[in-house]
């Protein structure tokens, strides 16, 4: 589991690059110690193999010679020792006197020598040698030198590097498996983590689990970790319910339920907003509860205060269901019709608001009856203004005329009677 925004941890090495790193690191030492240890044990085997053929093989010679020696005779010397060479991997026989000087000698062709691997061989590693008296009874007649072909190793440690890489290659790739199956094994709960962590930091999707692990230190690791997530879920549940209680009270009226003035100009600010990019109509209603001072002074404040939940009731009930209604205060109510097209459809929802009112309301536990009577005044966007004020400023004016109007129309029928 990116955005404009950098990460935390933006140019430095994942943990599966830290981790192969090491891997690879660890096996190159363990490869280097492990191929370095079987030359050297298989070069000692292989040396101290051939030192015991070549002192075997001396002692057969010696054993050819010593007639030869015994009488004097060169010739005879020198065909054993061909014939002997010719059979055995020898670079050289010698037979030498009691005084160490050369009596017969016989070189093996020493084109393999010339090799330069061979070469590097005979450098690096010091051929074999072995050196077997001759005897007669209790007296020595010479001595039988035999020398290794550096070949005869050159080829033993051609093979055995040979076999040497192919384990080494197998090793490596047995590695490189087990190596690929820890990486998943560690790094793959900690990816699912991660991508949960990260769906809770941007998404705040706190219902989100991790799942568990099947190495101890990791599992345990979930299990707090997801702990946490279980106790940051509360939390996020507990102040989420706090401010949407906060946001209704700051944005609704205590008593009646209904918006008050701050939601309704937030409502309003919306519609202009949306009313200039659409050319969206809308209309405000404002309504004023006539004669509502005398019910209070005769009845009392919460007489008064019942009277005013069963207006909002009435007036919430009267509106369509995409509209909306607020409390301004005091007896003064708004009503915003979010897709009112003309006058006809504004006048429709204010006779539904008027017949609402016709029924009594009841106070003082139903010993006397009110039927509430409401002013409306309506302002339609925008032919009526463009902002909050001048369409409540037009409704409210609207509003203010048909109180005068009742009112002289009381006057008038008083005056009559």
């Amino acid at each position: 589991m990116s955005t404009g925004h950098g990460k935390a941890g933006d140019g430095l090495p994942t943990l599966r690059q830290k981790l192969a790193h090491a891997h690879r690191r660890l096996v190159f030492l363990a490869l280097v110690l492990s191929g370095v240890t079987l030359m050297a044990s298989g070069i000692i085997t292989i040396r101290e193999f051939a030192m015991r053929n070549l002192a075997l093989l001396a002692s057969t010679i010696s054993y050819e010679v010593e007639p030869a020696l015994v009488f004097g005779d060169t010739g005879a010397l020198r065909e054993s020792l061909a014939s002997v060479s010719r059979i055995h991997d020898v670079s050289m026989v010698e037979v030498r006197d009691p005084q160490g000087r050369v009596i017969a000698r016989h070189a093996a062709d020493q084109e393999s020598s010339r090799n330069p691997f061979a070469q590097l061989v005979e450098g690096l590693i010091r051929v074999p040698e072995a050196s077997v008296p001759v005897r007669r009874g209790t007296s020595v007649l010479g001595t039988v030198h035999v020398h290794g072909d550096p070949a005869v190793m050159t080829r033993y440690v051609l093979s055995g590097t040979v076999i040497s890489l192919a384990c080494l290659c197998i090793i490596i790739l047995a590695i490189r498996l087990l190596v690929r199956r820890m990486e998943e094994d560690i790094i793959a709960p900690l990816d699912r983590i991660a991508s949960v962590a990260h769906a809770v930091r941007g998404e705040r999707d706190f219902t989100r689990r991790a799942p568990t692990s099947q190495i101890a230190e990791i599992d345990r690791f979930t299990s707090d970790f997801n702990a946490l997530l279980e106790e940051l879920e509360g939390w996020h549940k507990t102040i989420t319910a706090e401010n949407e209680k906060l946001d209704h009270e700051a944005t609704h009226d205590a008593l009646t339920g209904l918006g008050n003035r701050a939601l309704f100009d937030r409502t309003v600010a919306r519609l202009l907003s949306e009313g200039q990019s659409a050319s969206r109509r809308f209309a405000v209603l404002y309504l004023d509860l006539d004669e509502f001072k005398p019910v209070n002074d005769r009845h009392g404040h919460q007489a008064g205060d019942e009277l005013l939940g069963e207006v909002a009731r009435r007036i919430a009930g009267a509106i369509r269901q995409h509209d909306l209604a607020f409390r301004l205060g005091g007896d003064e109510f708004a009503v915003v019709l979010r897709t009112a097209a003309s006058w006809s459809s504004t006048a429709a929802v204010t006779a539904r608001l008027r017949a609402a009112m016709a029924r009594p309301v009841p106070l003082d536990a139903g010993a006397e009856e009110v039927v509430p009577a409401i002013s409306i005044g309506a302002a339609l966007h925008p032919e009526d203004g463009t902002d909050a004020e001048a369409l409540l400023g037009a409704a409210d004016g609207r509003m203010y005329q048909e109180k005068l109007r009742k009112r002289s129309a009381t006057s008038f029928r008083e005056s009559h009677a």
